[in-house]
C-alpha cells in the first residue's frame, strides 16, 4: 500500500490513522469538509497532502486529483456521539454520502474500499428485531451503520472495487473529546461525583486509539476482499472489571455503586469480541493492554477537566 485517500482525517480516529499510515511512508490525502476545520492534529504529517470536499461533493473528489490510490478509507461520518444519533434524517444522509465515496473511490482507480463500522451494529441486530423492543437513540445510528456496510458492499461490487469493513469497539485515548464511556466514568471519578454504574456483568471490550489506527492500516494493506474485520484488545472481559482497573488508576479507595444504574440492553457473548480473523489474515497484534494504556489516558482526561475542555 503506497496511496491512500482518508475522510474524516482530522476526526480523533482519523487523526490517528494519518499518523500511523505516516509511519509506513505512505502518501496520504486527507479530505477535509471547509477550511473552517482544525487540522492541528494532522497538518505536520509527514506526506500529507489535504484536499477539502464537502461530503455532499464527495462524488466530485476524482476532479479535484489524478487516479490511481490503492485504498479509501472513509471515516468521515455526521451524529456519531450524542442526540445527533437519533436523527434519522442525517444519519441516512450519512449512508448516502458513503455511497458517493465508493463512486469517488472507483472514479479514482482505488482498489480498496475500507467502511468503518461500529458494535452498535452487533447490538441492533440482537435486540431491535425481538418483539417488544423499545430501541433507543444508538439503534438509530447502528442501523445507518448496518445499511452503510451493506450499501456500500453493493456498490463496490459493482464497481469493481474490492469492499473491507472494520468494526470498531469502544475506542479510548488522549484526544478524545467525546462523552464515550471512559470519558464519562473518568470524569466521575475525577470530580468526585458517585460512581453509579451497571451491574457490569456483560463482556466488554476498550481499545487503545493506536492499537485501532493500526488495526486499520492492516485492514487496508493486508485484508482480503469482502470480508469484515473486528478490531479488538484480544481481551476481553466483564465490564466491571475494566471498571474496577479504572477507579484503582484513580483512586482506589473510591466506593464503586455497581448495579445503581439497571442494565436495559442486550448482553452480547464474547465472541463478538474476537479479532482472531484479524490476526489471521493480516498479522495484526494488539501492542497496549487496558491497564497501560489507561493510565496516561487518565492523565489527559485530567488535565482536559482542569482546563475545562472536557
Amino acid at each position: 500500500m503506497k496511496s491512500v485517500v482518508v475522510t474524516g482525517a482530522n476526526g480523533f480516529v482519523g487523526s490517528h490513522l494519518i499518523k500511523e499510515l505516516s509511519k509506513h511512508d505512505i502518501a496520504i490525502t486527507a479530505v477535509i469538509k471547509d477550511h473552517k476545520e482544525n487540522i492541528e492534529n494532522i497538518k505536520d504529517t509527514p506526506n500529507l497532502n489535504i484536499v477539502y470536499c464537502e461530503m455532499d461533493e464527495i462524488k466530485k473528489l476524482p476532479e479535484k486529483m489524478e487516479g490511481g490510490f490503492d485504498t479509501f478509507y472513509h471515516l468521515a461520518w455526521a451524529g456519531s456521539t450524542g442526540n445527533a444519533r437519533a436523527d434519522y434524517g442525517l444519519q441516512l444522509t450519512n449512508v448516502r454520502w458513503a455511497c458517493d465515496a465508493v463512486n469517488a473511490a472507483a472514479g479514482m482507480k482505488c482498489k480498496k474500499f475500507v467502511g468503518v463500522g461500529t458494535l452498535a451494529e452487533f447490538d441492533v441486530n440482537a435486540y431491535a428485531p425481538l418483539p417488544g423492543s423499545t430501541p433507543n437513540a444508538v439503534s438509530c445510528y447502528g442501523t445507518a451503520k448496518i445499511a452503510m456496510h451493506y450499501m456500500t458492499k453493493a456498490e463496490c461490487s459493482r464497481l469493481g472495487v474490492q469492499h473491507l469493513w472494520a468494526y470498531l469497539s469502544n475506542n479510548f485515548g488522549e484526544g478524545n473529546y467525546t462523552g464515550n464511556f471512559i470519558n464519562f466514568a473518568s470524569k466521575l471519578m475525577l470530580t468526585g461525583q458517585p460512581a453509579n454504574f451497571t451491574s457490569g456483568e456483560q463482556p466488554y471490550d476498550f481499545v487503545y486509539i493506536d492499537d485501532t489506527a493500526r488495526g486499520l492500516y492492516f485492514i487496508g494493506d493486508r485484508g482480503k476482499a469482502n470480508t469484515p474485520y473486528y478490531i479488538g484488545s484480544n481481551h476481553s472481559r466483564q465490564l466491571k472489571d475494566f471498571i474496577r482497573i479504572l477507579r484503582d488508576t484513580i483512586d482506589p479507595s473510591i466506593e464503586l455503586h455497581l448495579g445503581a444504574i439497571p442494565f436495559n440492553g442486550v448482553m452480547q457473548p464474547e465472541s463478538v469480541f474476537d479479532c482472531s480473523r484479524l490476526i489471521e489474515d493480516t498479522g495484526y497484534r494488539p501492542s497496549y493492554t487496558f491497564e497501560d494504556a489507561i493510565t496516561k489516558t487518565v492523565h489527559w482526561i485530567d488535565e482536559q477537566i482542569k482546563e475545562g475542555k472536557l
